[in-house]
C-alpha cells in the first residue's frame, strides 16, 4: 500500500509538473505579447509624434506666409496713405491757388480765367492718375491676399486631412487594441 501511496504521489507531481510547464509556457508567451504590444504601443506614439511635428512644421510655414501677407499689406497700405497724402496736399495747394487765382482774375477780367481752366485740369489730370495708382495697387495687393489666403487654406486642408486620417488609424488601432486586451483578457478568466 505504501508503493501505491508513492507511486500515486509520484503520479501527481509528474501531472503537476506537466501544469506547470504549460502554465510557465503560457506566462513566457503572454510574456512576448506584452513585448510586442509595447513595441506596438511606442511604434505608434512614434508615428504620432512624427505626425504632430510635421503638423507642427505646416502651421509654422502658413504662420510664415500670413507674416509675410502681412508685411506686404502694411507697406502696400503705407505706400497707398503717402500717395493719398501727397494728392491731398496738391489737391489742396491746386485749390488754394485756384481760388487766389480766380480772385485776382475777376480783378483783371477774361485773362485770368484761361490760366485757372488749365491749372484746374491738370488738377483734374493730377488726380486722376493717383486714382489709378492707388486702383492698381489696392488691385496688386488684393490679388497678393487672394493668392496668399488661397495658400493658406489648401494648406490647412490638407492639414485637416492628414489630422483626419491620423484621428481614423489612432481609432481603429484604439480598437484592435482593446479587442486584442479583452480577448487576453477572456484567456486568462477561461
Amino acid at each position: 500500500m505504501a508503493d501505491e501511496a508513492v507511486a500515486r504521489i509520484g503520479a501527481i507531481l509528474e501531472e503537476l509538473s506537466a501544469r506547470f510547464e504549460l502554465v510557465v509556457e503560457a506566462v513566457t508567451g503572454f510574456g512576448g505579447r506584452v513585448d510586442a504590444l509595447r513595441e506596438e504601443l511606442f511604434g505608434q506614439f512614434a508615428e504620432v509624434g512624427g505626425q504632430v511635428r510635421f503638423l507642427s512644421e505646416q502651421i509654422a510655414e502658413s504662420r510664415r506666409g500670413v507674416a509675410l501677407v502681412r508685411e506686404d499689406l502694411g507697406a502696400e497700405i503705407v505706400r497707398i496713405g503717402e500717395a493719398l497724402g501727397k494728392a491731398r496736399v496738391e489737391f489742396r495747394e491746386g485749390l488754394a491757388a485756384l481760388q487766389s487765382e480766380v480772385a485776382a482774375g475777376e480783378g483783371r477780367g477774361a485773362g485770368g480765367d484761361r490760366d485757372g481752366a488749365a491749372r484746374h485740369a491738370e488738377l483734374a489730370d493730377t488726380t486722376k492718375v493717383i486714382k489709378r495708382e492707388i486702383a492698381s495697387s489696392v488691385e496688386t495687393s488684393a490679388k497678393k491676399l487672394s493668392a496668399e489666403l488661397k495658400h493658406t487654406n489648401k494648406a490647412l486642408a490638407e492639414l485637416v486631412s492628414k489630422f483626419e486620417r491620423f484621428d481614423d488609424r489612432i481609432t481603429i488601432q484604439t480598437r484592435d487594441q482593446d479587442q486584442r486586451i479583452r480577448k487576453l483578457e477572456r484567456k486568462r478568466a477561461g
